[in-house]
């Protein structure tokens, strides 16, 4: 089985082709993202970055070039099948939130676990209300994104993102909106998720601090992708603190038992069988003593 997560086989993407109005937002772009990496994507205002994030995670499609997520090449897809990939295997967080303005918090948080049909409403409800622990928002779970700031949308968001244990999170400036001290709990939510339970982030970003929380970076200019970075970017230091990381532990723990027991009903309602059950249930025993190996005393 192929390790890559995401790859782009000389993706070109290219807007009103053969008008007067033609733009080339990316050309020949080949990557390959390995499952469990943690790559940023930098560049400025109009390099493409955001085109290049939008076929990834299946929301737009190239005019040429190939697109194999998670060993499917998804270029032809129908718009149903890309609904299912984005729903089962991405999470995805936008520059502007996309949070549905007539539900809390927690309920945004909620429905996209809800839309699986793999979890009861209970279940749903537990597992946001630790994922918005996670982003430090459980106090304002039941307020409605018009009542919340645009960094506590984000970090909504980010929660919303994480809510079906993803294969793939992609992120679009994720801490834009935020304040220096939640940008920092943010990156560092997200550089534990990669290193304990192998999660894959592709962020694409113009602040470098941002950026020097992943483990390999990239830099996009005129729809072109450089693997050297420019030099002042590698100056920048970002360490989570070892107390964040175990808060952020403890409650996956708590997240992954919530797991166990939603798939202990899935098998006694007849809705997986006894063979997925002990897939499914093995994987998840392995990430929780992954998790209690790695807090810190």
């Amino acid at each position: 089985m192929s390790r890559a997560a995401i790859e782009l086989i000389n993706v070109e993407k290219v807007y009103e082709e053969g008008t007067p109005a033609e733009v080339h937002a990316l050309r020949g772009i080949d990557l390959v993202v390995n499952k469990g990496e943690f790559i940023a994507i930098m560049g400025p205002s109009g390099s493409g970055k955001t085109t290049l994030l939008n076929i990834i995670g299946t929301m737009d499609k190239p005019t040429r070039g190939r697109v194999i997520i998670d060993g499917e090449d998804v270029t032809d897809y129908s718009d149903a099948q890309l609904a299912h990939i984005r729903r089962e295997k991405i999470g995805f967080v936008f520059q502007f939130f996309n949070l549905i303005t007539t539900l809390t918090a927690l309920e945004n948080v909620m429905l996209p676990m809800l839309l699986t049909g793999k979890y009861s409403e209970k279940e749903a409800k537990e597992k946001a209300f630790d994922l918005l622990t996670l982003v430090g928002l459980r106090e304002r779970a039941n307020h409605k994104p018009r009542e919340l700031s645009g960094g506590e949308q984000q970090r909504v968001a980010i929660a919303r993102a994480l809510a079906n244990h993803p294969a793939f999170v992609l992120m679009d400036e994720p801490t834009g909106s935020l304040d220096t001290v939640t940008g920092s709990r943010i990156m560092s939510l997200c550089r534990v998720l990669n290193e304990k339970f192998g999660q894959t982030f592709i962020v694409v970003t113009h602040n470098p601090g941002v950026a020097k929380a992943a483990k390999k970076i990239y830099h996009i200019r005129d729809g072109k992708l450089y693997k050297t970075p420019p030099e002042d970017l590698m100056k920048y230091t970002w360490t989570p603190s070892v107390g964040e990381k175990n808060e952020i532990m403890r409650v996956y723990i708590r997240i992954l038992r919530q797991e166990l027991n939603s798939l202990k009903r899935r098998l006694a309602s007849g809705q997986i069988s006894d063979a997925e059950y002990r897939m499914i249930k093995q994987r998840i025993l392995q990430d929780l003593e992954l998790i209690r190996r790695g807090i810190e005393k």
